[in-house]
C-alpha cells in the first residue's frame, strides 16, 4: 500500500449564516475563486499531463490510467453546485491530479470535508503544497480540504456521500471494478463520473451535463443518485 500524506481538515467550520453565491456568473463585486486558484497554482512547473516513469507505472500496475485531465474549473463550479453539498457531507474525487476539484470544492461550497485520492505522487505532492500555501494564507474553506496518495479501489471511503472521478481515460474493466466497489459505500448518495458506467439497479441516472474540460468543450458529465435503500 503507497504511503498516505494526508493534511486534516476543520471540523469547525460552519456554513450557518453564508450567503449563498452563484459562482458560475460572478460580478465583479464577487471574491471569485477562480482568479484564486490561478494565483494558487501560478508558476508551478508541473502541470499534471506529464509525470515520472516510477508514477506511471505504479498507476498502470493499480490498472487505472496516468493519462491526465480536468474539468475547466468555471464547469466545476457550475458543477458543485448542483450538487448541493452540506456540512454533512464528504465530497471526494477518485484520480484527483492536482488538486483542483478538491480545492473548489473547499472554497465554494460548504460541504464538511472535501479530499483527493491520487496515486501519483508527483500529483499529490504538487496538490499538498498549493493547499499548504492556502491554509496558511487563510484562504477561505481550504482547512476542510485534504489530499492522500493512495489507489482508490482500496481506500476507505465509508464516509463519503459524494463521489466525483474524471474517468474519460479508465478501461471498461477498470469501471466495472469501480462501480462495484461505489455500490458498497453506505452513506454514498450521489456519484459523478465523466464516463457512463453500465446499468445497476443501486443508482439512477439522475442527468447528463455538458461541460468544458482540458481536452473538449462540452463533455459529457454523468450524474447519479442512490437509490433508497440498495446497496448490493
Amino acid at each position: 500500500m503507497p504511503e498516505a500524506i494526508f493534511l486534516a481538515p476543520d471540523r469547525t467550520t460552519s456554513a450557518r449564516g453564508a450567503k449563498p453565491v452563484d459562482y458560475g456568473c460572478l460580478s465583479a463585486r464577487d471574491s471569485d475563486p477562480r482568479a484564486e486558484l490561478r494565483r494558487l497554482y501560478r508558476g508551478l512547473r508541473l502541470d499534471g499531463f506529464e509525470i515520472p516513469t516510477g508514477d506511471r507505472r505504479a498507476v498502470e500496475r493499480s490498472a487505472g490510467s496516468p493519462i491526465y485531465g480536468e474539468l475547466r474549473p468555471t464547469a466545476t463550479i457550475r458543477l458543485l453546485a448542483r450538487l448541493g453539498l452540506g456540512r454533512r457531507d464528504q465530497f471526494v474525487d477518485l484520480g484527483s491530479g492536482l488538486g483542483k476539484v478538491v480545492l473548489l470544492a473547499a472554497m465554494t461550497t460548504p460541504v464538511g470535508r472535501a479530499l483527493g485520492v491520487e496515486l501519483s505522487a508527483t500529483r499529490v505532492d504538487v496538490a499538498a503544497r498549493v493547499l499548504a500555501q492556502a491554509q496558511r494564507e487563510r484562504v477561505a474553506g481550504t482547512r476542510r480540504a485534504s489530499f492522500v496518495r493512495a489507489d482508490m479501489l482500496r481506500h476507505p471511503l465509508d464516509q463519503a456521500t459524494v463521489i466525483y472521478t474524471c474517468s474519460t481515460a479508465f478501461s471498461s474493466a477498470f469501471m466495472a471494478r469501480l462501480q462495484r466497489r461505489m455500490v458498497e459505500l453506505p452513506r454514498l448518495r450521489t456519484l459523478v463520473s465523466l464516463q457512463d458506467f453500465d446499468p445497476h439497479p443501486a443508482f439512477e441516472l439522475r442527468e447528463v451535463v455538458r461541460l468544458d474540460a482540458s481536452w473538449k468543450r462540452g463533455t459529457k458529465v454523468h450524474i447519479y443518485a442512490r437509490r433508497a435503500g440498495l446497496m448490493w
